[in-house]
């Protein structure tokens, strides 16, 4: 039997569902009566009426409570559970049953009338009223169900099918898409046209996901698939080449007489078990597609557990250092650097340490990823700055120079020039001649023009710049030129193997007739023995610091040592 039903515009698609001959025949005679419109179709029972409902869509259900050998309530619930699309469903009885009545509207029935004393005007009026609202609960659900924009399914959605595939155990796997170069689309030719490629993106991918599948817009440029029956990477990667090939097709612009072109970074998680919410493999997914994003763009990765347990343990360290620093848990050492040939003390260079409530003391490289951190890493690196002048003050001397390092995001950092500034006014007692801010080479190759600012900003206010590391990175005789430098300090890779490696000599020797050219200040690092000490002093470094001069020592032993020093034997 065709129960197909004709998509004729204005007019309800009502359908009848009664087992007794004349009763569909009363309803009918009764909804005839109507100046609307109607289409109504008939079925006898639970199966054929089930048939009518799969194979095309109405408006509304007039069902009889009494169903044959099953009650009307079983098809209420078959509408709700199986069908896809929402409909308004009345529901027509001889009985009175209150009981009856509350069970069929908890299962989704907008209307519950008696046969007794139903009249035509009582059923068109509730045939229009359950249509419209029907109407709005369709409208409410796909509001917080599907993307306004792309018609794709929206998160809630998305999570609910997940969820249901988790708990089904049904291997899946779920990728994360986000575009690439999206942005400069809505800054070059608008939002509108944003939309556009949104949209177009959003159709392309219609095309070729399966019909289990899943696809979803979650917010802005971002895609999530959730794909049915994929149980390894091997059954992804076909499908996900595919989808950048359809992402990377460009996009005519007709009213620009352009095209664009976007590309698209994809994270990849497999559900394994269930034991991980909708949520959390989402959220893998999402970190994963950064990294793929890292990776130069245009990339598949798939969610790899050592990651997310690397991810884990550089945010627990970047929450205990932002405890740490309202707990005064941080410390500087300071290490000297010395005059060798005259053994006259230069200055100090200040090292962070962390006194970790659980770890115990950390160096710096146990905690880098904190110090690096764009957020993190600068208010560490103000505390630092802060701290080493207030030990400045307290030593109280005017040729004791302390060297602070700063990091890369703290440099390039909005607002470093002030904040310094600020930090050198509270302390007037303080010559800015007395801080040197120590930069690392790669620094300045990362963004030489920013960098080239701030320094001479730096210089201005009167405070001294040292290159750390020098030789480890690329710098050119050019860079050196627009940097306004006062120091080269050499790493102490090179330092090392002076004694034994004739080109590590070599390349020392040329970085100090290099900084006799440039007229810099040379401080060699890692002096660890009398004999590097002499080979320096013959090559022409004469500043150094290192374990044969002194370990980094606390604020208090150094200035001990400071004073043993300016009275004491010295270095031989």
């Amino acid at each position: 039997m065709d129960v197909s039903i004709p998509p004729e515009a204005d007019m309800l698609r009502l359908l009848i569902v009664d087992d007794d001959d004349v009763d569909r025949e009363r309803l009918r005679r009764m909804l005839a009566k109507s100046d609307i419109e109607t289409l109504v179709s008939e079925a006898s029972s639970l199966e054929d009426s089930m048939n009518f409902l799969k194979g095309g869509e109405f408006d509304c259900v007039i069902v009889d409570y009494r169903l044959g050998i099953n009650s009307g309530l079983t098809l209420l619930n078959s509408i709700r559970t199986t069908l896809e699309n929402r409909c308004a469903v009345i529901m027509v009885t001889g009985l009175g049953d209150e009981e009856v009545a509350a069970e069929a509207m908890r299962l989704g029935a907008s209307d519950y009338l008696l046969k007794s004393q139903l009249q035509s005007p009582q059923l068109i009026r509730a045939v229009i009223s359950s249509v419209h609202r029907a109407e709005l609960e369709k409208k409410l659900h796909d509001m917080a169900h599907y993307d306004s924009l792309t018609g794709l399914a929206s998160r809630p959605l998305l999570l609910k099918q997940l969820q249901t595939a988790i708990v089904d155990e049904e291997p899946s796997a779920v990728a994360f898409l986000d575009l690439d170069n999206f942005k400069p689309v809505n800054d070059n030719y608008g939002h509108d046209t944003g939309d556009f490629v949104l949209i177009t993106i959003a159709d392309r991918l219609k095309q070729i996901v399966r019909k289990n599948d899943t696809l979803s817009r979650i917010g802005g440029d971002e895609f999530v698939l959730l794909l049915r029956g994929v149980a390894s990477e091997e059954q992804c990667i076909e499908f996900l080449n595919l989808l950048l090939e359809v992402v990377n097709k460009p996009i005519e612009l007709a009213e620009f007489e352009s095209f664009v072109q976007v590309s698209a970074s994809i994270g990849v998680t497999l559900v394994a078990n269930d034991s991980l919410d909708a949520d959390t493999v989402v959220r893998r997914a999402d970190q994963t597609m950064y990294q793929a994003k890292n990776l130069g763009r245009n990339n598949i990765v798939f969610f790899d557990p050592e990651e997310e347990r690397r991810l884990h343990e550089r945010r627990a360290i970047l929450q205990a250092a932002e405890r740490g620093i309202v707990r005064h848990e941080f410390e500087l050492h300071y290490q000297p650097q010395v005059d060798m040939v005259n053994h006259r003390l230069k200055g100090v260079e200040a090292l962070i340490r962390w006194n970790h409530p659980n770890n115990g003391l950390l160096y710096p490289g146990d905690f880098a990823e904190a110090l690096e951190h764009p957020t993190t890493g600068i208010v560490i690196g103000g505390w630092v700055l802060e701290e080493a002048l207030r030990q400045l003050a307290i030593w109280g001397r005017d040729d004791l120079v302390v060297s602070v390092n700063i990091a890369p995001a703290h440099l390039l950092s909005s607002g470093f020039v002030q904040q310094l500034d600020q930090l050198l006014q509270n302390m007037p007692n303080i010559s800015p001649k007395l801080l040197e801010i120590e930069i690392l080479e790669t620094v300045s190759m990362a963004d030489i023009h920013r960098a080239v600012e701030v320094v001479k900003a730096c210089c201005e206010l009167g405070v001294r710049v040292a290159l750390d590391d020098f030789g480890t990175g690329y710098s050119s005789l050019n860079y050196l030129k627009k940097l306004p430098l006062n120091t080269l300090k050499i790493d102490k890779s090179f330092i090392q193997n002076i004694l034994s490696n004739q080109d590590d000599r070599a390349i020392v020797a040329c970085v100090a007739e290099l900084s006799q050219a440039f007229k810099y200040d040379l401080i060699a690092e890692g002096v660890e023995s009398f004999d590097h000490m002499q080979s320096l002093i013959e090559i022409g470094c004469h500043l150094g610091q290192g374990y044969y001069i002194a370990r980094p020592m606390s604020a208090d032993k150094m200035t001990q040592w400071i004073d043993e020093y300016n009275k004491g034997p010295k270095l031989q």
